[in-house]
């Protein structure tokens, strides 16, 4: 990645860590925190801090492959685009949970997560 595109990704970054809203950030979790969509990928986000838990490889490569998606600023659609730049990542963290759906459930099973 040139110099140039470097500077203008942390500018990015840095713009829409001063856009972040502390309450709507609490808003959306409010609104959400009972829905099977957002238990999964806080379940998700357990199993990848857990200790002692141990994720297979596929499992790895499956969250690892959507994170470098997610993370990346440029894709399918450019995460600068207001609220179009997410969909396409929300669609990819939609679709690790789907394929992850069973590790997710064995997990929940485990540590009896609600």
């Amino acid at each position: 990645m040139s110099e140039q595109k470097k500077t203008e990704t942390l500018s990015r970054a840095a713009g829409m860590a001063d856009d972040f809203d502390p309450e709507k950030a609490e808003a959306f979790l409010l609104k959400h925190e009972d829905k099977e969509w957002f238990s999964d990928f806080a379940t998700l986000l357990r199993m990848l801090t857990t200790d002692g838990y141990s994720l297979s490889p596929s499992t790895w490569a499956v969250i690892a492959g959507a994170l470098a998606y997610v993370v990346f600023p440029l894709d399918v659609i450019p995460d600068f685009i207001p609220m179009l730049g997410w969909l396409d990542d929300a669609f990819v963290l939609g679709t690790v949970i789907a394929t992850l759906k069973n590790e997710i459930h064995h997990f929940k099973e485990l540590y009896e997560v609600k």
